[in-house]
């Protein structure tokens, strides 16, 4: 660049070499400058310059490059550069300047030395890159974090985990990697679509990253898939109470979209070095984790160890499980009783059983789920109900008293417009009173009530009795389960594992008890383990119970030996007609109720 800057603006002709500098300074659309390079005292500057940064030629020549240059950006350590560098060699900085108004740019620096007016100066072309540069920031963002929660994601984990594992090793502490899977997402958005479902995962980023600390780590990896770093832990133990505080965040319920959800999410943990050497075993050991827990029920977190197996194989064994029952031409099917407050036998329930490779049963829910994932669910429910009414004939067979059964229906089974003629054909088949079969559902299936509530009519006047299933977690509404034929709710498990520690739930489960007898149905108290729950739910009035204080899941022929020893003035709890609404009190009223 040439020195020889011109002084003055007067009119020039073309031919001279003052002119076309002239017009190369002042016609130039990025702003130029000429400061000190002593003083760093403004000398020059051209109308780009005054435009971009706001002021008058006069103001702007009264400023210094302190004045403009925002202190902490990149200005300082450029100029040093320059100072210290070769002389005679431009370089680039990236710099933050405040214009007069005050408000701030991003400029692209260019500086050469000159000579002006008889002293050494710098020229410098200051380029506004602010838009490009917000530009770039949000590609960035784009590219490294999630478009819905905000989230880092599966890029900037990977090296977010890189850097943890690095600091461990420096350290010479641990860290950790908490694989996090939401138990039933799928559900959510087939049921209350899919805004409330982008809703709810952002609820769960916003649980997740409020609960860990500024050197931890929360990504989402896409769909129902999330993943915490922890950034330091000392032991296995101490990643383990971070899962526990995180599963009972996430179990609290929460207004999503209008609706009460209560979330619940499967946690794998994996330690750095305990669990591998490097990231990619950390992060399959603690992926195996999180199956295993999955495997276990879900709502819980499992810490990696010898037994750990891949996703893939779990889901083809369950697969293949399922094939082989339908193969075989019935499932294996256990039985709980339920009972009334004062012992008499009331109903069963019917509980679909799966071995699983440690020789053990696998959790219904967990069969239902991958049933309903693989399209499997309508042949598996159509053999199911159709064991379930041989098992009845063959009780009623041996004893004058007959059992009613209830049996877990999925609502996609509901929806699907063959399922009341397909159980009508099993009863016909089996010579069973349908008021014998009695059909569980979950208490989220009534959202879709247009949809069940056909073929729940069409069974409903058979004589089939309806049960909604884990009643009281908030996501029904009493509007749509009046219009349903129900006949019983059962309260959810969780309240009644709480009716008798510190937070009670006692005032819950007698408002759910005091709703359901208000629109005539029963109320069954379902996971009772211990004589002071059954004394609480008696004395409010509860009409069942079942749990394991009172009878475990055992094989049909074991309730076979029972019915037998009944004798013949069992209490009327063992009639299988329609119910009566039970109260405490001496005031006792019993009133009908229809199927």
């Amino acid at each position: 660049m040439r020195s020889d800057v011109p002084q003055e603006r007067g009119a020039t002709t073309p031919e001279t070499p003052i002119s076309a500098v002239s017009i190369l300074f002042n016609g130039n659309p990025l702003a130029i400058w000429i400061y000190d390079a002593a003083t760093l005292k403004f000398l020059d500057a051209n109308q780009s310059a005054l435009t971009q940064y706001g002021y008058t030629r006069e103001a702007f020549l009264q400023l210094a490059l302190s004045d403009i240059v925002i202190s902490g950006s990149e200005a300082e350590e450029g100029e040093r550069h320059q100072v210290q560098g070769r002389r005679d060699h431009a370089a680039d900085v990236v710099q933050r300047h405040r214009r007069r108004d005050g408000t701030q740019l991003n400029v692209a620096v260019r500086s050469n030395e000159v000579q002006h007016l008889g002293r050494l100066c710098k020229l410098v072309i200051a380029e506004d890159i602010t838009e490009r540069w917000h530009l770039n920031a949000e590609l960035v963002q784009m590219a490294h974090h999630d478009a819905l929660t905000g989230l880092p994601n599966r890029t900037l984990l990977a090296d977010r985990m890189a850097q943890a594992m690095s600091s461990a090793q420096r350290l010479k502490h641990r860290t950790a990697v908490i694989c996090v899977d939401l138990d039933h997402f799928k559900k959510v958005n087939d049921w209350y679509g899919h805004a409330v479902g982008d809703e709810y995962l952002k609820h769960i980023a916003g649980l997740l990253t409020s609960r860990l600390r500024g050197m931890d780590t929360v990504a989402r990896l896409g769909g129902d898939e999330f993943a915490v770093v922890l950034g330091e832990i000392n032991s296995a133990d101490a990643a383990g109470l971070v899962g526990k505080m995180l599963l009972q965040a996430l179990n609290k319920p929460a207004l999503i979209g209008g609706y009460t959800l209560e979330p619940h999410a499967s946690l794998g943990i994996a330690i750095y070095p305990d669990h591998g050497s490097d990231m990619d075993e950390v992060w399959r050991a603690a992926d195996a984790a999180m199956y295993r827990a999955k495997r276990a029920g879900g709502n819980r977190f499992a810490v990696a160890g010898p037994d750990a197996f891949s996703p893939a194989d779990d889901c083809q064994s369950l697969d293949g499980s399922l094939q082989g029952m339908l193969a075989a031409g019935g499932p294996l099917m256990h039985y709980q009783l339920q009972y009334s407050p004062h012992g008499g036998l009331r109903a069963a329930e019917a509980f679909l059983r799966l071995q699983d490779r440690s020789h053990g049963y696998i959790h219904p829910d967990r069969v239902i789920a991958r049933a309903e994932d693989n399209g499997m669910i309508y042949p598996v429910g159509r053999c199911v109900v159709d064991a379930v009414c041989r098992q009845i004939d063959q009780w009623n067979k041996t004893t004058a008293k007959p059992l009613r059964v209830a049996v877990n229906i999925s609502p996609m089974q509901l929806k699907r417009k063959e399922f009341a003629q397909e159980t009508a054909s099993s009863l016909k088949k089996w010579k069973i009173d349908p008021a014998c079969l009695e059909m569980e559902i979950i208490e989220r299936a009534i959202m879709n009530v247009e949809e069940i509530l056909p073929e729940m009519q069409e069974l409903s006047s058979m004589g089939v009795r309806f049960t909604v299933d884990d009643f009281g977690t908030g996501y029904s509404s009493l509007q749509h389960l009046h219009r349903l034929p129900i006949s019983t709710v059962k309260i959810d498990r969780t309240f009644v594992h709480r009716l008798c520690d510190a937070s009670s739930s006692y005032p819950i489960v007698k408002a759910i008890i005091a709703v359901g007898h208000s629109m005539r149905m029963e109320v069954v108290a379902e996971g009772v383990e211990h004589e002071e729950q059954k004394t609480i739910l008696s004395r409010l009035g509860c009409d069942g119970m079942q749990g394991y204080l009172l009878s475990r899941p055992v094989a049909a022929e074991e309730i076979a030996k029972l019915l037998a020893k009944l004798p013949p003035d069992t209490e009327a709890n063992h009639r299988i007609g329609p119910p009566s609404v039970r109260q405490s009190g001496a005031s006792r009223h019993v009133r009908p109720m229809t199927a």
